[in-house]
């Protein structure tokens, strides 16, 4: 008789890693009910309580076991890449040491850095001839994790949720998401006694309208601060429940979900009386399937196992996709099965009311669409049945089937053809490409996809350091997003007592959005004031040229009289780029030429070449605009010219000397 399989399980740092290799597993058990299971995780994350718990009410104790690792997600360039190295090399070394040991004969890995030490260490002892595992992948999202795209290269099979998802054809199998039976309960037949049942247990009345709100294991942010800014107006209806899940700190993780809604809900105000009885927050769920069963409409992010358990439950769904993701994966997921009407999207937005940029959702617009939904009941039987499609119940038996399969014990499962879906060109986009695109194709964007164009701005106007801001900055301005205009403005002008909040690339690139822009509206011509007056020479100059280009477009150059005396000064400026920007704008907005022709006979002399050119071509707009003739623009045109070194022009002198009109005046 053959020795019992044993099966290697890796993947974590979040609960929708872990989820589908729990599931997975179970699946396993059934047909093979002697096997051997071990999961390699990181402690401190959604393993460690996930795991145990699971296969506790699952299998003997001698059959399964939980091991930790030390692994961290990849930082970046910079300083956090030896830790991340040190954490990384001594995984794969304990690795080594459990793969040794248990000589498996299958790992899954569900994605995560969790899955590197495991996977790297299976990767170089196959090499070796050491041990002769398969290694089956699962990718939940749409578009690959970073640890599976290294992972694919070596792997077996890769198991997908989405039929979408890009993976060389012959390791590709559309699986779908596992779910586990626990909380998969799936609304068939007797649903309404599901729904009793679950309220019963959790003495919620049974004509309630249930919200169930989550963030995933570690929490999220938008949706933990949109949940309680929507309660006073939610809760002001009698029937509303709301089940909140604030999530849990995790270890590595700053944010604080339970600490942050307590805070918030400390200052709401106009909250009925019987509140705290009707609103229920928790850190994390495990019985998860008896809260979707008394759900009217869930709330949740764009992470596949949260879509799929939906899915299966069958609720309606509010999805808030996080932004910034590779691959834009979240709302990638979200969209998929938004075109299938299964679920309804809100797309975080940026909020300054805090002294940085983060991640929101209008309140307003939450409250309505749960709204929406929980008093259309129609509606919500309709994005039922479209989920339906997408949850297949097989799933967790295709991924044992195919397992099977390839330790050569079995046949192949028969698995079902991807929904073909219309593709993105939006999301996925690096920002260098969102801007490319923004550039040349903005007239040619639909609706749908500026929203998601305005989405992915969004999150790189709200993301940390400086370069992404700055580029969220200039793609408002290409993508002419009007409405994004008070986040440039804020961020080209707010100080404090320490000065600048901004750093000064990010405040270069909000006068570029606002030049995009072309916007010569009151609040624009105000920051305006404070740009032309910059230290840092970058912002200033882009602050000239948007001033230079607003007054160009605008017949009322008096608004932009206010600039003329700090014009007049720059002119003078050591920085020979300044002394440009200041010229040509002068060019714009003078009405007469007594009010610059003082500045035009000084920098007849000025030292750098370019700033003489500046002064022809702010000749040459006075006269375009009618300021001075064309005869009078070649004479003062020509002492330019005369004064130049030695007379031997520098050509762009030359150049630009010949463009002046009336210039053939000089030779009569």
């Amino acid at each position: 008789m053959s020795s019992p399989r044993k099966y290697v399980f890796t993947g974590g740092g979040t609960g929708g890693h872990v989820a589908p290799a729990l599931a997975i597993a179970e699946s396993i058990r059934q047909e093979h009910p002697n096997a051997f299971f071990y999961y390699v995780g990181v402690a401190g994350k959604a393993e460690a309580s996930m795991v145990p718990r699971a296969w506790e009410q699952q299998m003997a104790a001698s059959q399964a076991s939980l091991h930790f690792v030390r692994s961290r997600g990849f930082p970046g360039v910079g300083p956090k890449m030896i830790p991340f190295l040190l954490d990384l090399a001594l995984g794969v070394l304990k690795s080594f040491i459990l793969l040794l040991r248990w000589r498996p004969d299958v790992i899954v890995a569900t994605g995560g850095y969790v899955a590197a030490p495991i996977l790297l260490a299976t990767f170089f002892l196959r090499r070796l001839g050491l041990i002769k595992p398969v290694i089956f992948l699962h990718e939940q999202n749409a578009v690959l994790g970073r640890m599976n795209k290294l992972a694919v290269r070596f792997a077996d099979k890769v198991g997908l949720a989405f039929g979408e998802t890009k993976v060389p054809k012959s390791k590709k199998a559309f699986v779908g998401y596992p779910v586990r039976k626990a909380v998969a309960a799936k609304r068939k037949g007797d649903a309404g006694a599901l729904k009793v049942q679950a309220r019963e247990k959790l003495k919620i009345p049974s004509d309630a309208k249930v919200i169930f709100a989550f963030g995933g294991s570690q929490g999220a942010r938008t949706i933990n601060r949109g949940i309680v800014a929507a309660l006073p107006r939610l809760l002001a209806d009698p029937k509303v429940w709301v089940i909140h899940g604030t999530g849990k700190q995790l270890r590595g993780n700053a944010y604080n979900g339970m600490q942050d809604v307590k805070t918030r809900l400390q200052k709401l105000q106009n909250l009925p009386s019987d509140w705290e009885q009707r609103y229920l927050p928790n850190d994390f769920f495990h019985d998860m399937g008896s809260y979707y069963s008394a759900t009217d409409v869930v709330v949740c992010r764009g992470g596949a196992g949260s879509l799929n358990e939906v899915c299966a439950n069958g609720v309606p769904a509010i999805v808030i996709p996080k932004a910034n993701l590779p691959g834009d994966h979240q709302a990638f997921n979200a969209r998929s099965m938004e075109r299938m009407n299964a679920v309804r999207v809100i797309y975080e937005s940026v909020d300054l009311s805090q002294s940085v940029a983060i991640e929101q959702v209008d309140p307003e617009v939450f409250a309505d669409l749960l709204f929406e939904l929980l008093d259309s009941p129609e509606k919500c039987m309709e994005m039922v049945k479209a989920g339906s499609t997408h949850y297949n119940p097989n799933t967790t038996k295709y991924c044992s089937q195919l397992i099977d399969a390839m330790l050569g014990f079995a046949e192949g499962p028969q698995l079902p053809e991807p929904p073909v879906l219309a593709k993105e060109r939006i999301l996925g986009l690096n920002s260098n490409q969102l801007i490319s695109l923004l550039r040349k194709e903005q007239h040619s964007l639909s609706v749908e996809e500026r929203r998601l164009a305005l989405y992915k701005v969004d999150g790189y106007l709200a993301s940390g350091g400086y370069v992404l801001p700055a580029r969220g900055c200039r793609m408002v301005g290409y993508g002419k997003f009007a409405s994004r205009k008070h986040i440039l403005l804020s961020f080209a002008a707010d100080k404090d007592a320490r000065g600048y909040i901004k750093l000064p690339i990010t405040r270069r690139d909000a006068y570029h959005g606002l030049l995009l822009l072309g916007d010569a509206s009151e609040d624009v011509l105000q920051v305006l004031e404070l740009g032309i007056c910059d230290p840092y020479f970058e912002a200033r100059m882009m602050a000239l040229k948007t001033v230079e280009s607003l007054s160009r477009q605008n017949s009322d150059v008096e608004a932009f009289h206010r600039y003329l005396p700090k014009l007049k000064e720059l002119t003078t400026h050591k920085a020979f780029d300044t002394r440009i920007g200041s010229i040509k704008s002068l060019g714009e907005i003078v009405t007469d030429f007594a009010q610059v022709e003082k500045i035009i006979v000084e920098r007849r002399f000025d030292s750098h070449w370019k700033v003489r050119v500046a002064v022809l071509q702010c000749l040459t707009r006075l006269v375009e605009r009618g300021i001075i003739s064309a005869e009078k623009a070649a004479i003062e045109g020509n002492e330019v010219l005369r004064t130049s070194d030695g007379y031997r022009m520098i050509f762009p002198i030359k150049e630009a000397f010949n463009d002046l009109p009336g210039r053939s005046v000089l030779k009569e």
